[in-house]
């Protein structure tokens, strides 16, 4: 297991850093309360990449952003607003309601395939979303937009988090989060086929939030509350490369889950003083051998090398030009 005084840290003022990307060029883009996202250079100049934005009357919450080819990006507004953004150097503003009535839902995450196809999720239908945090409750969804418009594609899913297409296995994951595992359905260039499976049930406490394949065909999984990092194995075996779990906290908030008490004030803090409800993975440096963690409670980003490195990313070599305001 990492040690947590070999973690080092990027960045500095950032708001709410849940999702964070890297590419090539050794820049850094994560989402940012209110404004986007925010740019780290390998300098350490920091942009924000949008002016404070409001949607249907409410500050946009980022939650997963991703990088399309052009250089621009599409950003999962996780507010009551909802619905999926884009961000350009002309702004930010709606790009999809990411349902299929007027209504937009809060948008958890966003991500892209080989085939150019946007894949989003939506963590449930129930308002607020809170009501959610069930052991019983399954009514989170996969969407997917292409050419053809958007579908609907994969529904009951128990708290649905990141997404990963991996196309050339055959498989898109599903982070599920109040299940506390991570499950898989069969994925072609058509779309999915069947129902998802289980494909690793994580251990007490571990929340999975981020996902992210490594390149020995590993998924790393980001977790919440227990603060771990979990690798799962081809075989659905798992193991811990690092952790800041405190087990009294996980003890609380697995109570309370139990208990069908729980709710925001289980994510909104954290005993924790390095990994602060670590969110998401990015693979960064030239080997792709360090990871970045979004850290949901934090105003910088843990910075870990783990012994192996990720795979490379769709957007591991977009150039985005230098815009916004600096920070």
């Amino acid at each position: 297991m990492r040690r947590l005084d070999s973690v080092t840290s990027v960045g500095r003022g950032l708001s709410r850093p849940e999702s964070v990307l890297a590419t090539s060029s050794g820049d850094i883009f994560v989402s940012h309360k209110g404004r986007g996202i925010a740019r780290i250079l390998p300098d350490g100049r920091q942009f924000l990449l949008a002016k404070q934005t409001e949607i249907g009357g409410l500050p946009v919450v980022p939650n997963g952003i991703a990088l399309r080819s052009d250089g621009s990006f599409l950003v999962a507004n996780i507010s009551d607003a909802g619905g999926l953004l884009e961000v350009d150097p002309d702004g930010m503003r709606l790009f999809h309601r990411c349902s299929t009535t007027e209504v937009a839902p809060p948008v958890n995450f966003v991500t892209l395939d080989e085939l150019g196809r946007i894949w989003f999720s939506v963590s449930s239908t129930c308002s607020p979303r809170d009501l959610a945090y069930r052991r019983d409750v399954r009514n989170g969804y996969i969407g997917m937009i292409d050419a053809s418009g958007m579908r609907i594609v994969v529904e009951g899913l128990h708290y649905t988090n990141e997404i990963r297409p991996d196309l050339a296995a055959g498989w898109l994951y599903i982070s599920e989060t109040f299940g506390q595992k991570v499950s898989r359905i069969r994925l072609d260039e058509t779309g999915v086929h069947g129902e998802p499976v289980t494909f690793a049930d994580l251990p007490r406490g571990a929340f999975v939030d981020g996902i992210a394949f490594d390149s020995e065909g590993c998924l790393l999984c980001a977790c919440i509350v227990s603060n771990e990092l979990v690798r799962i194995a081809a075989d659905g075996s798992w193991s811990i490369v690092a952790q800041e779990r405190d087990e009294d906290w996980v003890n609380t908030v697995e109570s309370a889950l139990d208990a069908g008490a729980m709710g925001r004030k289980h994510f909104d803090t954290a005993p924790t003083s390095v990994f602060r409800n670590i969110a998401s993975i990015a693979f960064a440096g030239e080997r792709l051998d360090k990871v970045i963690f979004g850290n949901l409670l934090g105003d910088s980003l843990p910075v870990l090398s783990i012994g192996v490195s990720g795979r490379m990313p769709l957007h591991w070599n977009v150039e985005v030009p230098v815009w916004g305001e600096a920070f």
